[in-house]
């Protein structure tokens, strides 16, 4: 047995930890860099306190607010914010997209060259080598986990494709999990970030690099995430739901961080590049398809393989003790139904067709489905795609 392990050095989690942001940042500089979305923490008044909490600790802030998911020029953007106003830290406070856009600022920030330079696959392939500017991530949708994850996922709009900054150096310092902030999210984002850390922790299980540092993780991670879920959808959501929402949800992170995802991930990267479908909506539609495929690719071709047992686990974690079915197909069949009370729509809704899927087929080998656990052909992804139209 052979694994490595790595997440923030510092989490701190549950209701009220909010309030204990200005003085992780205090610990770690005095000029800080705020970045969110645009308008969310005025309108919850929780940006005054933030900007009390600091000025209190002798700590000044300027802010930079992005609008949706981050591209190049972003993360170019806050860099040089960072470097002219000579901020020493960094806090975010948003989704996944924000915390992204605030690793991507920090790392360049103290690293020359611009973001094209480090992303992988399409840039000149730099690596991130000095350390980035300390980083206190604090989420506000129970989803990417990108609070404890390493790497910094960006649009390239010429290429139409996403990509990633990646370093072991972009781990943020400290994260903070709040669910009383998971509990604000409109119910359509708090269904479509569900559905991307629910596919963490699953993928992970599933994944080529899945250990046991993870499995701890996953196994109970993929239960709370579920009923969370199924309560959003049911309209009864509680504190003690979000609760265990976020904590899937990090969970979800800290796995997919250390053992890698797959081909629901592979694909949906391509998705929301050339056909702009949102991550955790995307997600969301290919799971199930995705679940069932390399079920049915296990059996055929690898009768033999862990991932096939684990996916039986996953269908004993996720179909009721009674049923006459407890197959990973019933599975399946379990993840589609969810998304569908959820509200998700399938991938046409977004506009992809039939006409795109040899594009997203060839831009989906690279990253995460490479730790899928067995080798699914272009035949096998087109059936996945197809399947997740309608």
């Amino acid at each position: 047995m052979k694994f490595s392990f790595r997440t923030a050095p510092e989490i701190h989690f549950g209701a009220g930890t909010f309030g204990e942001a200005p003085a992780a940042v205090a610990r770690l500089g005095k000029r800080c860099l705020l970045v969110s979305g645009k308008s969310s923490l005025e309108r919850s008044g929780k940006l005054a306190a933030i900007e009390e909490g600091l000025r209190a600790r002798g700590v000044s802030m300027a802010r930079f607010a992005i609008d949706g998911e981050p591209d190049l020029a972003i993360a170019d953007e806050g860099a040089r914010i960072a470097r002219e106003g000579g901020h020493d830290v960094v806090l975010a406070i948003g989704g996944g997209s924000v915390i992204d856009a605030a690793k991507a600022a920090a790392a360049l920030a103290t690293n020359e060259g611009a973001a094209i330079d480090y992303v992988e696959a399409v840039g000149a392939g730099r690596s991130i080598e000095k350390a980035p500017l300390p980083l206190v991530a604090v989420p506000t949708t129970a989803g990417s986990g990108s609070e404890v994850t390493k790497n910094s996922v960006l649009r390239v709009p010429e290429l139409r494709v996403k990509r990633s900054i990646r370093s072991d150096l972009m781990v943020p310092r400290v994260a903070i999990v709040d669910p009383s902030l998971i509990a604000t999210a409109p119910k359509s984002v708090a269904a479509s970030s569900g559905l991307d850390a629910l596919t963490h922790l699953v993928e992970a299980y599933l994944s080529k690099g899945a250990q046991p540092m993870t499995d701890v993780l996953v196994v109970p991670g993929i239960t709370l995430a579920y009923r969370a879920l199924v309560a959003l959808a049911e309209d009864r959501s509680t504190d003690e739901s979000h609760e265990a929402m976020a904590l899937a949800a990090l969970w979800g992170g800290i796995a997919l961080a250390n053992a890698g995802l797959g081909a629901v991930h592979g694909l949906v990267a391509p998705l929301g590049g050339l056909c702009g479908v949102p991550h955790g909506a995307g997600c969301g539609c290919l799971l199930p398809a995705t679940f069932a495929m390399n079920v049915a690719a296990l059996r055929a071709r690898a009768p033999g393989h862990p991932a096939l047992a684990r996916a039986h686990e996953v269908a004993d974690l996720l179909l009721p003790p009674d049923a006459p079915d407890r197959s990973p197909e019933r599975a399946a069949d379990a993840f589609r139904g969810l998304r569908d009370k959820l509200g998700v729509p399938p991938l046409r809704s977004y506009g992809v067709e039939e006409t795109d899927l040899a594009s997203i087929i060839a831009g989906s080998r690279a990253g995460s489905m490479r730790s899928n656990p067995i080798e699914l052909t272009d035949a096998e992804l087109e059936a996945i795609l197809a399947r997740s139209l309608g």
